[in-house]
């Protein structure tokens, strides 16, 4: 997943400057998919299930709303390399003398750039150009025109 996004990311920054065209990236992609941003609710939940899956634990000291709202504009791989940074077996392991914080997860979101909403704006227009971009313009199309 992570290439993948990072080719196209890389590729829609040569477009950006002229020299990228949306033919040649369908060309070597079968299917491009367009999935936006986590939520504020979705980030939360996500931060939850991941940090209980990994072993951690949750507690009053824990402020999963903050985390979900500092972590805006992170995907979910960022999110679980996040976790997966603080939950180390040895965190792990002090869970019980020493609970977990949010200030914990603060270093390693901020070492990977955040995708921003104009960011996200600037790929959905891209992938609106694309073959399933157009189709999903098309079915939204029709369906207005049912209503």
């Amino acid at each position: 997943g992570g290439r993948i996004s990072a080719t196209l990311k890389q590729w829609y920054q040569r477009r950006v400057r002229g020299d990228g065209d949306v033919k040649g990236i369908c060309q070597v992609y079968q299917k491009i998919i367009l999935i936006p941003r986590p939520d504020y609710a979705s980030r939360y939940l996500l931060f939850k299930e991941l940090i209980l899956r990994m072993g951690g634990r949750i507690s009053a000291t824990l402020d999963l709303s903050s985390l979900a709202k500092i972590s805006d504009g992170y995907t979910p791989g960022h999110i679980m390399s996040a976790v997966k940074h603080v939950l180390t077996e040895r965190r792990v392991q002090q869970l019980l003398r020493k609970p977990l914080t949010a200030t914990e997860f603060v270093t390693p979101l901020a070492r990977v750039d955040p995708i921003y909403k104009e960011e996200e704006e600037q790929f959905k227009a891209f992938y609106d150009k694309t073959t399933m971009g157009k189709k999903r313009q098309d079915l939204l199309k029709t369906e207005v025109e049912e209503k």
